[in-house]
């Protein structure tokens, strides 16, 4: 049997899981510095109230990069103002937010090119640029 489990931010003014929190980035990003280690953190998993999660994104501050991808809902992708510190936000067709996680990482997985992708990209220029080689042919052969 499946069991689905559903995270909700807390209604509680206060956990105190914000500084614990802080300090696992802080060590994940010694990680990724150190090892190379990518670190993902679910803070749909972690008891944290609303005003904590605010607190938390105010800390972690907007970087220079932002990514918006639609595909099924909207994810936003925001760097934070730490260089390896992402925030992932997950939203459904009805804009709630189905997922949130902390990524600290060199580039977040979700907008990492996949090489199978790649493979059929490099088949599709390959093909079109083809096609165009075909087409200028053609239309030099008409101009003779």
């Amino acid at each position: 049997m499946t069991e689905e489990l559903i995270f909700m931010t807390s209604n509680t003014e206060n956990t105190g899981n914000v500084t614990p929190l802080l300090h696992q980035i802080r060590h994940a990003l010694s990680q990724l510095i150190e090892r190379q280690e990518d670190t993902t953190i679910d803070l749909r998993r972690l008891p944290l109230s609303a005003g904590e999660e605010s607190q938390l994104e105010a800390f972690l501050g907007h970087g220079e990069v932002k990514a918006d991808i639609q595909a099924l809902g909207d994810t936003v992708l925001i760097e934070s103002r730490f260089t390896g510190v992402w925030l992932e936000t997950h939203y459904n067709e009805e804009a709630e937010i189905m997922g949130k996680y902390v990524h600290i990482c060199r580039c977040p997985p979700l907008i990492k090119s996949q090489p199978e992708d790649m493979v059929l990209s490099l088949n599709q220029i390959v093909s079109e640029i083809q096609s165009l080689s075909h087409t200028s042919t053609d239309d030099t052969a008409k101009e003779d």
